[in-house]
């Protein structure tokens, strides 16, 4: 895959690949996690349900995408992540090569954003389930092997 060939090839292209991915990451983090939930009075933080239906759990995870608490308490919609995303690409022009700017590019980096954000959504809303699991599983696998 020759994602950006403005970088070029080999390990100098690989390394302005990977600073471009990093630099995305943390100016997305910023903006969504800082910059505009400070300045629009918003909390960022994902308060998981941790009981309940799989199905609502996850919808509960889906929807914080969309729907945050503002620092009165209240539910309102996710002005941050959107806005902070979308700036967040915005300033990715800046950094990228010349043929790899544009509106629809802005987008697209702040929608690849808004994913990952949603998947560490539903990440931390079942993953302390997962392992409770396995460290049960682990355990009733290390009292039979002392058993033996």
């Amino acid at each position: 895959m020759n994602d950006f060939p403005a970088y070029g090839q080999g390990v100098s292209g690989y390394a302005k690949r990977y600073g471009a991915s990093l630099a995305d990451f943390g100016i997305g983090e910023f903006m969504s996690t800082f910059a505009f939930p400070t300045l629009l009075r918003e909390d960022p933080r994902y308060f998981r349900e941790g009981q309940g239906s799989f199905k609502k759990r996850l919808g509960h995870s889906l929807a914080s995408a969309v729907v945050t608490r503002t620092d009165s308490g209240r539910s309102a919609f996710n002005w941050s992540n959107s806005v902070g995303r979308i700036a967040a690409g915005g300033v990715s022009n800046l950094y990228y090569p010349a043929e790899d700017r544009g509106i629809g590019l802005v987008f697209s980096r702040a929608g690849i954003g808004m994913i990952f954000g949603t998947a560490g959504a539903v990440f931390s809303e079942f993953g302390p389930d997962i392992e409770r699991k396995l460290r049960k599983k682990n355990q009733k696998q290390t009292q039979k092997l002392e058993a033996q």
